[in-house]
């Protein structure tokens, strides 16, 4: 069973179920930060989710950074 971890709504990529953007879990993955540290600084979300929307950034990486260049 596959789960789906990030949607696009309004033209935004967020975490599914949350307000929390993707961008901010890639910034901070990028910045060198770990997931469980990622998941202490967004308490509404849980590891396995923050693992989740790194999974989807390095599977769709182009795309999103391009998204994040706009």
């Amino acid at each position: 069973m596959s789960k789906e971890y990030v949607q696009q709504r309004e033209g935004a990529y967020r975490i599914s179920g949350t307000r929390v953007s993707l961008d901010s879990i890639v910034y901070a993955f990028l910045r060198g930060a770990s997931p469980e540290s990622i998941a202490e600084s967004f308490p509404v979300l849980t590891l396995e989710e923050v693992y989740g929307a790194i999974t989807f950034y390095l599977g769709h990486q182009s795309e999103i950074d391009a998204y994040l260049q706009e």
